[in-house]
């Protein structure tokens, strides 16, 4: 009996130290804060010069704005929608991350980014990024003549899993009309076309209609 109280006894001390031991490793862990100064969207014309609005990242009390990444550049020469991606770990190594897209206009060219519309049926998608490429020899391309309706509003998350971007080159024609010269690959097999569509340059206003009937209207 008494070996037994013994062995109890020490069992009983093994025990309390193993949760001691657990409880000692306890710290405090300040996940990273990181804040964008400015717009999420910023505008700008072709030739401008972006300036990055800046950002702010802190760590409990204590500023690590000088540790943040930032990732991605703006090509201020041609039109076009580009990502800024900023990034930032704490000291455990958990990062946050955040993005700010800077779009480039150009008002004096078809070639440009613009926020796109579209009406197809019964749905009706607005502010899409779409941007149109001077190609040279007078033929530009549309990044998606469908205007973000597969992309943007019925499959939204699958790419670049799924290409739902349907690329259109088309001509700018004496009257400002556009003429369909070309067509890019995507995931289905049917690929409608442009029907009819034109530019107006003091607007900066382009719209087309589909063959399939879809109504897009692009502005600057």
């Amino acid at each position: 009996m008494f070996g037994l109280a013994i062995c109890m006894a020490t069992l009983g001390l093994t025990s309390c130290n193993d949760d001691k031991d657990q409880l000692t490793d306890s710290r405090v862990t300040h996940f990273a804060n990181l804040e964008l100064l400015g717009d999420d969207i910023v505008e700008i014309n072709v030739g401008e010069t972006f300036t990055d609005p800046g950002y702010v990242a802190t760590e409990g009390e204590e500023d690590i704005t000088s540790r943040v990444i930032v990732s991605g550049n703006v090509d201020t020469s041609k039109g076009g929608f580009y990502t800024l991606t900023y990034s930032v770990a704490n000291k455990d190594n958990f990062a946050v991350e955040t993005s700010r897209l800077v779009m480039v206009k150009n008002p004096n060219s078809l070639a440009s980014a613009y926020y796109g519309d579209i009406v197809f049926g019964a749905r009706h998608y607005s502010d899409v990024p779409i941007t149109i490429t001077d190609l040279g020899n007078g033929v530009y391309e549309i990044d998606d003549i469908m205007c973000g309706l597969y992309f943007y509003g019925m499959y939204p998350g699958y790419e670049p899993t799924y290409d739902f971007h349907l690329e259109g080159k088309v001509t700018l024609n004496a009257d400002n009309t556009l003429t369909q010269v070309g067509v890019g690959d995507w995931y289905f097999s049917s690929k409608p076309s442009i029907a009819s569509g034109s530019y107006n340059p003091e607007t900066g206003v382009v719209s087309w209609v589909t063959s399939n009937n879809a109504i897009v209207t692009l502005t600057k």
